[in-house]
């Protein structure tokens, strides 16, 4: 007898190096997944989403990236640890995939396979990094396509890479497969880090999404949780956040938190026309040395459910969402500012150009950031343009009314909004921790 639903479910980001990698060495492979696994058996269908690269013993040593995310374990064991622990499907398409080259990606898909897990969002040439991968629970075909934004670490890169998060991609995709398949699945990794709601753009992009016919769309990449959305028939989450990561003992994760140590599972009750409800299965991972996953009882549980439910009215506060891409916007533009001042002094003209001159205007994650910069200016410019010059050219009126906003000690939108979120989090203000740092190693 044909089901009329499956329980489909998914979690965040997945990393089996620094500290959790060595724990794993030592207590063994199953370590990071051993508290949460009675829940993780309540889906039908498990997704996760792999951050770090493993690697074959012919590795050469002196090229392994000590800042990149690449698991001391040997692929074939972690591959067979996932899978133990009820992992169907992982995907690939992120922005460490690279981290080992060429060969660390293909080995970790290859490990991965070899042990039942089926992958997608990588490949040799993006049309097969595009492929949609399929799997079949309780007479329902899900279909999966994966993509990650081009970022700092990509460059643009297209042969042997990550599938290229574009909407233009995304929505032909979509288009292509959306009647081959009873669920369709789709998963992105982009976006700023940190942040408790997305960018403005991922924000409308994944509505169009669902709206164009995937049934699920999943987000990484923020290292947070932030909220979830019905769009119709779909169902929208717009970051899982971190499930198996070293959230306390990685200074970026740490300099970044508290949040970045709040996880989930997601479990959706999916059938070929709608989604029939989602829970969040809300996790924490503890402090070293138990720096994995585990489930929360009481007030602790209580507690991280309302910050869930709290990050969904975010999401719907079209206000709330506008403001804080702002904020982060200028914020990031400050960083590169900065940055561009010591480089010049540094190396010289030429390194501007080439290096963030080049991330800034080529690099899609840097782009979206700016864009949001360069709206701000234009309203400011529009502003200017209203103003009255009788007698004075239009240059020296805005001087004149910029100079009496500094004397009134006029911060400007955006940046009071951080300002007053980072100092006191309150039930109208998000978390800013998002402008501490950013497009470091993990």
């Amino acid at each position: 007898m044909t089901k009329k639903s499956v329980t489909f479910g998914a979690v965040g980001d997945i990393a089996f190096s620094g500290h959790t990698g060595a724990q794993m060495l030592e207590h063994g492979p199953m370590w990071p997944f051993e508290l949460v696994r009675p829940e993780l058996r309540r889906a039908e269908l498990l997704f996760g989403n792999m951050e770090s690269v493993s690697i074959p013993p012919s590795f050469p040593r002196r090229l392994i990236d000590p800042k990149g995310l690449i698991s001391p374990v040997p692929g074939p064991v972690s591959a067979a640890a996932l899978r133990e622990a009820g992992f169907d499907f992982m995907n690939l398409a992120a922005n460490h995939v690279l981290d080992a080259g060429r060969v660390g990606m293909e080995h970790t898909r290859r490990c991965l396979e070899a042990a039942g897990i089926a992958t997608a969002g990588v490949g040799r040439t993006q049309r097969e990094a595009r492929r949609m991968a399929v799997l079949e629970r309780g007479g329902l075909a899900f279909g999966f396509l994966c993509y990650a934004e081009d970022t700092n670490y990509s460059l643009g890169h297209v042969r042997h890479c990550h599938a290229y998060y574009t909407l233009e991609n995304v929505l032909e995709d979509v288009e292509r497969h959306r009647r081959d398949v009873d669920v369709l699945v789709v998963s992105i990794h982009a976006d700023l880090e940190f942040m408790p709601t997305p960018s403005v753009p991922r924000r409308d992009n994944f509505r169009e999404i669902a709206r164009a016919g995937a049934r699920i769309v999943l987000g990484h990449h923020p290292h947070v949780p932030q909220g979830a959305e019905l769009v119709g028939a779909s169902l929208v989450a717009c970051s899982l956040g971190n499930f198996v990561f070293d959230a306390h003992t990685s200074r970026y994760m740490r300099e970044n938190g508290p949040h970045t140590a709040d996880s989930l599972l997601l479990l959706v009750d999916v059938d070929r026309r709608r989604i029939r409800g989602f829970e969040r299965v809300p996790f924490r991972i503890g402090e070293p040395p138990g720096q994995r996953p585990a489930p929360l009882a009481g007030r602790a549980r209580a507690g991280m459910l309302a910050r869930f439910r709290q990050l969904d009215r975010w999401l719907a506060d079209d206000a709330f969402v506008r403001r804080t891409w702002r904020a982060v916007a200028r914020e990031h533009l400050a960083v590169y500012i900065r940055r561009a001042a010591a480089d010049l002094d540094e190396h010289g003209l030429d390194h501007v150009i080439e290096d963030l001159v080049a991330r800034l205007c080529l690099v899609a994650e840097n782009r979206s950031w700016l864009g949001e910069v360069l709206r701000a200016a234009d309203e400011y410019w529009e502003v200017q343009r209203r103003h009255d010059i009788t007698h004075q050219r239009p240059l020296t009126v805005a001087n004149r009314i910029r100079e009496a906003a500094r004397a009134s000690n006029f911060s400007g939108r955006g940046h009071s909004v951080v300002k007053r979120c980072a100092a006191t989090p309150r039930p109208d203000c998000g978390p800013s921790s998002s402008v501490k740092r950013f497009g470091g190693d993990k």
